[in-house]
C-alpha cells in the first residue's frame, strides 16, 4: 500500500505547483494596471447636471488622480497619445473596465487628459462630457447617467484599477435640483450640491448613487424616442411647416391665376406660376415620402433588415424626380440615369459586389469582412453613395435653373428648361466624389474620439474597417435628405417665389410703386420661408409654425401703420382723400425732386446763418421760395396735382427720401439686397463664428458626417439671407412708417424680433437653450441700419460731385439735429452688439453627444458596455 501512497503524493505537488504558478500568472496577466501600486493614489471627482438653458440635460464629470511615481506605469502617462504604453495607462486610471479595447460614443472630451508631474505624484486631470437625449445610458468619464421614464440615476462606476485607491471626495451638482434617493449618507452639502469624504482608512469606498426626477420638459423630451404613439407625434411636428405652407401656398397660386384675369397675363407669370405649382405639390409629397421612410424601420422588422437597400434605391430615385422637373439637356440626362441606376442594381444585387445581404458588417463575423475587403466591397458601396450625391446635384441645379428661367419666358408656348453650362456636370461628378470623402473623413474623427484608449492590433483594423464600413452604409439615408431640405425645399421654394415677384414686377399691369394685393401675399410667403426667424425647437419636438402668427400679426400692423404715416401714403388734396403723393409722383419727377431737396436744404442753411447775425441774404426772399418749394410743381405735373401744396409733415428731402433710389419697388428691393449682402459681411463673418466655430463647436463640427458641407451651406445662406432681408426692406421702402433709412429699418427690425422674442418666452418656460439670438438681433438692427443710410445716400447720388465725402453728403441729407439722433443710434447699437460679443466668449456652445447610429452593427467587444 505504501509503495502507491509516495507517487500519489509526489504527482499531487506536482499538480499543486503547476496550478499555483498558473493562477499566479493569470492573475500578474489580469492584473496589467498594477492595482496594488495605485492604492496610495488619491482621486477626487465632480459631476455638474446643468438642466436649464440646454435643450438637452447637460452632464460634465472632472476627475483628478494623483498616483505616485512608484506606480510602474506612471512614467507611460507622460508619452505621446499615440504611444501604446500611454493608452495602456491611461486605460487603467480613466473607464471603468479591463477591455483592451474600450468604445465610448457617449462622451465627448474638450482637450485630452491633462497631466502633471509634482514631487512624488503624477497627477492626471480629466474631463468628459454628455447629454441625456435618449433613454439609453450615458457613460461619460467615471459616471453613468441611466435614463428612466420618471427618475434617473446617476452613479459612480470606478474604474477597477483604482477600486482600492483613495477616493478623497467627490461632489454631485444636481442643477437646482433635489434628489429622490441617495447612498450612501453625504458627508456635507445642501439639497442640490452633495459632498462626500472619506478618509484613507475608509477605503474601500461603498457604491454611490443619486436618483433624480430630471424637469418635466427634459423628461419629456426623451418620451419621442419610444414607441407608437410617441414617435409619431414627433413625425407630425417634422413636417408641421410642411402642413401649413402647403394650403397657403396653394389657395396663394389659385390666387396669382385669378389676378391679374388670365388674358392679362404675361408668359412669364404663367410660366413661373406653373413652376411654383409644380414644385409645392413636389416639395410636400417628398417631405411626407421622407418622413414616412424614416419611421418605416420602427413599424417593420423585414424595412428594418433591408433599410440600407432600400436608402440606397430610395435615395437614387428621389434624386432623379428634380432633374424630371428642371429638364437639363440631354447629356446630363444620360448622366443622371446611369448613375440612377447603379445605386439600384447594388441594392438588389449586394452578392454581386462583395456585400453582405443586409449590407452591414460585423467583425466578429471575420468571413464577410474579409470578402468585402478582398473584393472591394468598400469601394463599391462608395461608388454608390457618389452616385446617389451627382444625381441629387445635378437635379437640384437643374430644377433651379428651370425656375430661374421662368422669369425670363417671352412664350408661353416654349416652357422654361433647366439647362446649365457644360462644365456644372463635372463640378458635379466632383462634388459627388467629396461629399462622400468627406463624410468618412468626419467619421474617422468619431473613431478616434470614441475609441482613444484602444489597442492598435490587427483586431483594432479590422475593427475600424467595419466601423467605417457600417457609417458610409448609413450615407444614402442622411445625405438625400440634408440636400432635400437646405437645396430644393429651402433655395428652390424660395427662388421659385422671388422668380414669381421677378414676374409680376416686370408684367405692365403691376403696380411700380409698392407691392399689393396678390404681389404682397407673395412677398409675405417669401418672407416667411427665408427671412423671418421660425425657431420651434421645444421639449424635442420640431414646433415651427407656434411663432408664425406673431410675426405675421406684427408684419400687418407695421404694413398698416406705414399706410397712415409714410410720406408717399398722405393725402395733399383734403376734397380728395383717395388721391395720394404716390398717385403724384413719378421716376421722371426725380431730378426736379432732387434738384428741389438740394435747393430746400441750402435755404434752410442760409436761414440758420441769418439767425446768427450772418446778414447774409434777406428772410422774407427765402420764406417766399421755401413756401414755393411746398408745392408740386414738377415738368409735366399733371391734374389734379399741378400746384398743389404739400401736406405741412412732409417738404421735398422727404418726399425725395421716401421714394428712393430706384424708379420701382422691384429695383430698390434689387438695390437694397446688393447693399445688404455687402453691409451684412463682417456682421455675418462673427455670425459664423459664434454659430459654428466658436469653443467646442469645431470640434463638433469635424465629427460630424456633413459637418464641412454643412458649414459651407451656413456660410452660403448667411449670406443669401441678408440679401434677402435686404431685398424685403428695399420691396417696402415706400409703404414703411418713418421718414429716414434708419427708421424704416427699425420698423422692419421690430417684424424680425417678435418671433425672436416669443421664442425666448418659450424657452425660458421650457428651461432650454436661447442661443445666440441675442447677437443675431444686435447683428440684424446694425445691418438693417447701415442699409437704411446707405439707401438714403444713395437716393442723393446725384449730389456726391458737390460733396467731398459720403459723410457730408449725409449730414445734408439729415440736417445736422437729425444727423446726431441717428448717430447716437448707431453708438448705442454698437455698444448692445459689443456687450452681446463679451457675454458669448463667456460660454460654453452647447454640444449634443449622440451615440452613432452604427456602433450596433460595428461595435468593438462588449460593446453595449462600455
Amino acid at each position: 500500500m505504501r509503495k502507491f501512497l509516495l507517487p500519489v503524493f509526489v504527482l499531487g505537488l506536482i499538480v499543486l505547483f503547476v496550478s499555483t504558478g498558473a493562477g499566479t500568472a493569470s492573475a500578474e496577466e489580469a492584473d496589467r494596471c498594477e492595482s496594488r501600486a495605485l492604492r496610495d493614489a488619491e482621486v477626487t471627482s465632480s459631476v455638474r447636471i446643468k438642466h436649464d438653458g440646454e435643450d438637452y440635460t447637460r452632464a460634465e464629470a472632472d476627475m483628478v488622480v494623483e498616483v505616485p511615481k512608484s506606480w510602474p506605469l506612471s512614467d507611460d502617462l507622460l508619452l505621446n497619445g499615440d504611444a501604446a504604453a500611454y493608452r495602456a495607462a491611461m486605460r487603467c486610471l480613466v473607464h471603468d473596465t479591463y477591455d483592451d479595447y474600450p468604445y465610448r460614443d457617449t462622451e465627448w472630451r474638450p482637450w485630452p487628459p491633462r497631466v502633471t508631474v509634482g514631487a512624488k505624484t503624477i497627477t492626471v486631470k480629466y474631463r468628459a462630457v454628455s447629454s441625456v437625449d435618449s433613454l439609453t445610458d450615458r457613460w461619460f468619464g467615471p459616471w453613468r447617467i441611466t435614463p428612466g421614464k420618471r427618475l434617473w440615476t446617476l452613479s459612480l462606476e470606478r474604474p477597477p484599477a483604482l477600486a482600492r485607491s483613495w477616493w478623497r471626495e467627490i461632489s454631485v451638482d444636481l442643477g437646482n435640483r433635489g434628489a429622490r434617493d441617495i447612498w450612501p449618507m453625504p458627508t456635507k452639502g445642501s439639497a442640490n450640491e452633495l459632498t462626500w469624504t472619506w478618509a484613507k482608512s475608509d477605503m474601500p469606498m461603498p457604491a454611490l448613487w443619486v436618483r433624480m426626477q430630471p424637469p418635466a420638459a427634459k423628461a419629456l423630451t426623451l418620451r419621442w424616442e419610444e414607441g407608437a404613439p410617441w414617435y409619431l407625434v414627433r413625425s407630425v411636428t417634422w413636417v408641421s411647416w410642411d402642413l401649413v405652407l402647403f394650403p397657403v401656398a396653394l389657395l396663394l397660386i389659385r390666387r396669382l391665376s385669378r389676378s391679374p384675369a388670365p388674358t392679362l397675363q404675361t408668359p412669364a407669370e404663367v410660366a413661373t406660376r406653373r413652376n411654383l405649382l409644380l414644385w409645392v405639390w413636389l416639395m410636400f409629397v417628398m417631405s411626407l415620402l421622407f418622413e414616412l421612410a424614416d419611421d418605416l424601420p420602427r413599424m417593420s422588422t423585414w424595412w428594418d433588415s433591408h433599410r440600407v437597400a432600400w436608402n440606397l434605391a430610395l435615395g437614387a430615385g428621389f434624386g432623379i424626380v428634380p432633374s424630371l422637373f428642371g429638364r437639363p439637356q440631354v447629356s446630363a440626362r444620360v448622366a443622371v440615369a446611369v448613375a440612377g441606376v447603379y445605386p439600384v442594381v447594388v441594392a438588389a444585387r449586394p452578392g454581386w459586389f462583395g456585400l453582405p445581404g443586409d449590407f452591414w458588417l460585423d467583425q466578429m463575423i471575420t468571413d464577410e469582412v474579409l470578402r468585402a475587403q478582398r473584393t472591394g466591397g468598400f469601394w463599391w458601396l462608395a461608388l454608390a453613395c457618389a452616385c446617389v450625391a451627382f444625381v441629387w446635384m445635378v437635379g437640384g441645379v437643374s430644377a433651379l435653373r428651370r425656375i430661374r428661367a421662368g422669369a425670363d419666358v417671352q412664350n408661353a408656348a416654349t416652357p422654361p428648361r433647366g439647362t446649365f453650362p457644360w462644365w456644372v456636370l463635372p463640378v458635379c461628378a466632383v462634388g459627388a466624389v467629396v461629399l462622400p470623402a468627406l463624410a468618412l473623413w468626419a467619421t474617422h474623427n468619431s473613431w478616434s474620439q470614441t475609441t482613444w484608449l484602444s489597442t492598435r492590433d490587427d483586431f483594432w483594423e479590422l475593427w475600424r474597417f467595419v466601423y467605417h464600413y457600417n457609417e458610409l452604409a448609413w450615407f444614402p439615408s442622411y445625405m438625400p435628405l440634408w440636400w432635400f431640405v437646405t437645396v430644393c425645399w429651402w433655395y428652390g421654394l424660395t427662388a421659385a417665389l422671388l422668380a414669381v415677384l421677378a414676374a409680376r414686377a416686370a408684367a405692365p399691369h403691376d403696380e411700380p410703386v409698392a407691392p399689393e394685393g396678390t404681389t404682397l401675399l407673395v412677398l409675405a410667403l417669401f418672407s416667411f420661408q427665408f427671412v423671418w426667424p421660425v425657431p420651434g425647437w421645444y421639449v424635442g419636438l420640431w414646433l415651427s409654425p407656434i411663432t408664425v402668427p406673431v410675426t405675421l400679426l406684427t408684419g400687418f400692423l407695421l404694413l398698416a401703420v406705414g399706410r397712415r404715416r409714410a410720406v408717399l401714403w398722405q393725402k395733399p388734396l383734403p376734397d380728395k382723400p383717395d388721391k395720394l403723393l404716390r398717385h403724384a409722383i413719378r421716376e421722371s419727377d426725380r431730378s426736379w425732386l432732387i434738384e428741389s431737396a438740394r435747393t430746400y436744404r441750402d435755404l434752410h442753411s442760409r436761414l440758420r446763418r441769418l439767425e446768427q447775425g450772418d446778414p447774409e441774404g434777406r428772410r422774407q426772399q427765402m420764406e417766399q421760395d421755401l413756401d414755393a418749394l411746398h408745392h408740386w410743381n414738377p415738368p409735366g405735373a399733371t391734374v389734379p396735382f399741378a400746384g398743389v401744396r404739400l401736406p405741412e409733415s412732409v417738404d421735398v428731402v422727404e418726399l425725395a427720401l421716401a421714394w428712393g433710389p430706384r424708379a420701382t419697388w422691384w429695383q430698390n428691393a434689387c438695390r437694397a439686397a446688393l447693399l445688404t449682402a455687402l453691409i451684412a459681411v463682417p456682421a455675418n463673418a462673427v455670425s459664423f463664428w459664434a454659430d459654428n466655430i466658436r469653443g467646442s463647436l469645431w470640434d463638433s463640427v469635424t465629427r460630424d458626417r456633413l459637418g464641412i458641407v454643412g458649414l459651407l451651406a451656413n456660410a452660403a445662406s448667411l449670406e443669401l439671407w441678408a440679401a434677402a432681408l435686404g431685398f424685403v426692406l428695399g420691396a417696402l421702402w415706400r409703404v414703411l412708417p418713418g421718414r429716414r433709412g434708419p427708421a424704416k429699418a427699425l420698423g422692419l427690425f421690430l417684424v424680425y424680433a417678435v418671433p425672436v422674442a416669443a421664442h425666448w418666452i418659450l424657452t425660458r418656460a421650457t428651461g432650454q437653450a436661447f442661443g445666440t439670438w441675442a447677437l443675431d438681433l444686435a447683428l440684424t438692427l446694425l445691418v438693417l441700419t447701415v442699409t437704411g443710410v446707405v439707401m438714403d445716400i444713395d437716393t442723393f447720388r446725384q449730389e456726391g460731385i458737390y460733396w467731398p465725402t459720403k459723410a457730408s453728403l449725409l449730414l445734408s441729407i439729415y440736417q445736422l439735429r437729425t444727423a446726431s439722433v441717428q448717430l447716437a443710434f448707431l453708438v448705442a447699437q454698437v455698444v448692445a452688439l459689443v456687450g452681446v460679443w463679451q457675454q458669448l466668449k463667456g460660454n460654453d456652445p452647447m454640444i449634443l453627444i449622440q451615440p452613432g447610429e452604427g456602433t450596433g452593427k460595428s461595435g468593438g467587444p462588449d460593446a453595449m458596455n462600455p
